[in-house]
């Protein structure tokens, strides 16, 4: 006969039943079986044994068996607990599933008895099972949460907060990832002395895989930038590149970036921009006239060859660029990009012209941003992304 290492513990009032309990446990093939005559004593052997099962008789000398189950359940959750009565009561029944315990039975009947105590092991070994499993998960959690804040001080430092300026322009970013690291990135890149280039991308999705991918492009770029001027041009090559990357045929036709460029002219006052997909920026002339840039093109890494219209505006003094990812819109606007559009607008016209560039980021980000959410929340939000040029 096989035998079990399984640890037992029957607590009934009488020496006699008890010890046949066990003698007939043992029969079977249960070599660890202890015993209780009182519910104290039983409390006390559970935390010193830590048995599989407690066989526990509802009638007992100083707690009730249903007393014990109920402390058991609350101090030990993972030990399985068998009541039983050596009378058919249908009330003991009840009240033991009251009291969590796992299983009832009326003795008499040796091969039920048996039948319960192994299905209860059985229940047992897939429970422990479980809670392993889940121990190991776990600790693989933590192990990525490590490499998340890693992740995220590693892309912060490629991808930094900007707040300089260049010539007449002041510029400024708001970076708001909803997890860790995030699939939003922007860039400042001084051209020449007269030039400067910005870009605004968002990466389908969020998360460690958008993080990458959001680095490479955000280098594809700055690479990019040295040789093609034109921005309509840049986007067709980092097309082509990113196409080239993720192979002839892209197995995952939901990975791709949204990317608007733009070449800021500061000698000429004017903007020549391209846009692959991106949320419309905005162009707030004098606070009176928002209007958004209204081009737009097929998203980096769909399609090889994809050519982008270029376009350009020219800007005055007091007036203002500001790009974003659709983050800032899903908030409180998501499936309403007229209503976002015209909050946006009411928000700028209302703003007085000395207004400071950092108090102008905030006074969005408070009025779009949901700051104070749940863990839970922020994982189904998107990341937000802001860069607000200032002339």
């Amino acid at each position: 006969m096989e035998k079990s290492q399984d640890k037992l513990l029957v607590v009934e009032a009488s020496i006699q039943s008890s010890d046949l309990i066990s003698y007939w446990l043992a029969r079977e093939g249960f070599t660890s079986v202890y015993t209780a005559d009182n519910g104290l004593n039983a409390l006390a052997k559970a935390e010193l044994i830590e048995p599989d099962i407690i066989i526990v008789n509802v009638d007992l000398p100083d707690i009730s068996g249903f007393d014990l189950c109920k402390r058991v359940k609350g101090d030990m959750p993972y030990v399985l607990v068998l009541c039983i009565s050596h009378t058919d009561s249908e009330i003991n029944r009840v009240r033991a599933m009251e009291v969590g315990a796992d299983d009832y039975m009326e003795t008499g009947d040796n091969a039920q008895f048996l039948f319960k105590i192994r299905s209860l092991l059985r229940l047992k070994q897939l429970g422990d099972q479980i809670r392993n499993q889940y121990a190991e998960l776990e600790e693989r959690n933590k192990l990525i949460e490590r490499h998340l804040r890693l992740g995220r001080r590693f892309q912060r430092a490629l991808i930094p907060d900007v707040d300089t300026r260049f010539g007449d322009c002041n510029m400024m970013s708001r970076y708001l990832p909803a997890m860790g690291v995030g699939g939003d990135f922007y860039n400042v890149m001084r051209l020449n002395d007269d030039c400067i280039g910005i870009v605004m991308g968002d990466v389908s999705g969020h998360g460690i895989a958008a993080s990458f991918l959001t680095v490479t492009l955000n280098v594809m770029i700055k690479n990019l930038s040295d040789h093609h001027f034109n921005p309509g041009e840049l986007l067709h090559h980092l097309n082509n590149e990113m196409c080239a990357m993720m192979g002839q045929s892209n197995d995952d036709p939901d990975l791709y970036a949204c990317v608007f460029y733009a070449v800021i002219d500061m000698q000429d006052k004017r903007i020549r921009f391209a846009n692959a997909g991106l949320v419309l920026p905005f162009l707030v002339e004098g606070l009176e006239n928002i209007a958004e840039l209204d081009i737009s093109g097929a998203p980096i890494g769909l399609m090889q060859g994809t050519l982008y219209e270029q376009r350009m505006i020219r800007y005055h003094k007091g007036d203002m660029l500001l790009l974003y990812t659709d983050g800032l819109q899903d908030c409180y606007y998501k499936n309403q990009p007229e209503e976002f559009i015209k909050q946006v607008k009411d928000l700028f016209s209302a703003l007085s012209p000395d207004e400071d560039t950092q108090d102008i980021l905030d006074t969005i980000c408070r009025y779009f941003y949901k700051a104070d959410v749940t863990e839970h929340e922020r994982m189904e939000m998107d990341d937000v992304s802001m860069l607000l040029c200032r002339f």
